[in-house]
């Protein structure tokens, strides 16, 4: 089963927002996240929820990992009855974020399972999401993994190191000649560099 932690960061609610995401499949682990110039931290934790899902394959079954009252108690118990009404709460006012929530629900199908985590009691694939969306949200790359995995590209003979898959991809799509490794290990890093052409000790 694919495990996924996600989380959504702002600064100042609303404000300036990132996501981040965790995804854990066969012994290997993906991450994405990305940045919002205006938003809200329920707005981010949806929105980390949705591309997480949408980046795994739509049949096989997910366990998603979230710290998130909102989402969680949205998707699992307040949806059914946001549906009947209309999209109207209890209080007979509209649903905050619906386009968000359809989205969700559609990702989700019932392939996947919510599960709570406690935020900021050490659990590992929480916090490493949550660095991703605060690295964002203040608008910075997040730092490397302390596992050491990263994404290498090479853009006209100028390397570079991204903490993340949709930096690498956003740099390297669509440009001609381009490359690019995912590396879990130095050994693995330096096999590529030598493969390219370049030196070990390239910063």
């Amino acid at each position: 089963m694919i495990q996924i932690y996600t989380d959504g960061a702002c600064i100042g609610n609303p404000g300036p927002g990132g996501w981040g995401a965790v995804i854990v499949h066969g012994g290997a682990t993906d991450e994405y996240g990305g940045h919002e110039a205006h938003t809200t931290n329920n707005r981010m934790e949806l929105r980390a929820a949705i591309e997480a899902l949408r980046a795994v394959p739509a049949h096989e079954p997910v366990q998603l990992f979230s710290d998130s009252q909102y989402v969680l108690n949205g998707i699992t118990r307040w949806l059914p009855g946001w549906k009947r009404r209309g999209w109207l709460t209890s209080e007979d006012k509209p649903v905050e974020n619906r386009e968000l929530w359809e989205a969700l629900e559609a990702a989700a199908g019932t392939r996947t399972t919510w599960e709570y985590v406690r935020g900021h009691a050490g659990n590992p694939g929480n916090e490493r999401a949550n660095q991703i969306a605060q690295a964002y949200a203040a608008g910075h790359t997040p730092p490397p993994r302390r596992d050491g995995i990263r994404y290498l590209s090479l853009v006209d003979g100028e390397l570079r190191r991204h903490a993340t898959w949709d930096e690498c991809k956003a740099r390297v799509h669509r440009v001609p000649g381009a490359r690019y490794k995912k590396c879990a290990t130095a050994a693995e890093e330096a096999a590529t560099l030598a493969a390219w052409g370049l030196p070990n000790d390239v910063s």
